[in-house]
Parts: C-alpha cells; structure tokens; sequence
C-alpha cells in the first residue's frame, strides 16, 4: 500500500469537493459521486450524508475498492469503515473546520447523525 504524497493531500485539502468512484466485485467502476471530503494528518477521509443506506456508501464498503479525484488527483483506492471514536471526531472537526463558511443546512447533516457511522478512510493502493 502507498501513501498520500504531500501534493495529493494539499489538493484534497484544497478541492471543495471530490470524486469517489466505488469499483464492483469485479474491479469494474460504479457511478461517481461528487462529495465532500477532508484530511486528518496523512490521511483522506468521505463520509455519506445519507449514512450506511447510501448506494454508493454499500458499493464502496462491500469492494473495498475504487477511485478518488480531487482536483488532478486521481487515484486508485481502498475504502475502509471507521468507527467510534476520536479518529471519528477529529474528522468531524476537520469537516467543521474545511466547511465553516457552508451553510448550516448542508455542513450540520455531514458533523452529527447518520453520516458519523458512514465515515471512510480513503487509502492511495
């Protein structure tokens, strides 16, 4: 497994939103997604603000696998759940930070609810 370099960490920093690409069973692409997405450190992290009944959220946990592009940044992924905890809630403050200047109604559903247990770890393979 790689790691973010700098620059592709700076531009997922930098993209007010990303593409994720779930891959099926086969490796073979699902539809695209444009969402939001943060940085905690080193690493990448989605969450679904519709939670774990999202389609793509399904497709993205059961392969494990897919793309995400931010800005010219694209890369072959892993998807891997997070759960409870303070990895958890320093991305929630990475999301209230990233976002503060959206609106309530857009940013509030992404720091509490459904989309806490919907939080994936995105991994460069």
């Amino acid at each position: 497994m790689s790691d973010w370099t700098t620059e592709e960490l700076s531009a997922v920093t930098a993209a007010e939103e990303v593409e994720v690409t779930p891959a099926d069973a086969d490796g073979a692409p699902l539809q695209s997604v444009v969402m939001w997405a943060v940085t905690v450190g080193d690493e990448v992290f989605v969450r679904s603000v519709r939670g774990t009944k999202a389609r793509w959220w399904r497709h993205a946990t059961a392969s494990a696998r897919g793309t995400f592009t931010a800005g010219d940044v694209t890369r072959e992924v892993a998807f891997e759940p997070v759960g409870e905890g303070a990895q958890n809630q320093a991305v929630t403050d990475a999301y209230n930070q990233k976002y503060a200047a959206q609106p309530d109604q857009f940013r509030q559903p992404m720091v509490e609810g459904a989309s806490l247990a919907a939080t994936l770890r995105v991994t460069p393979v």
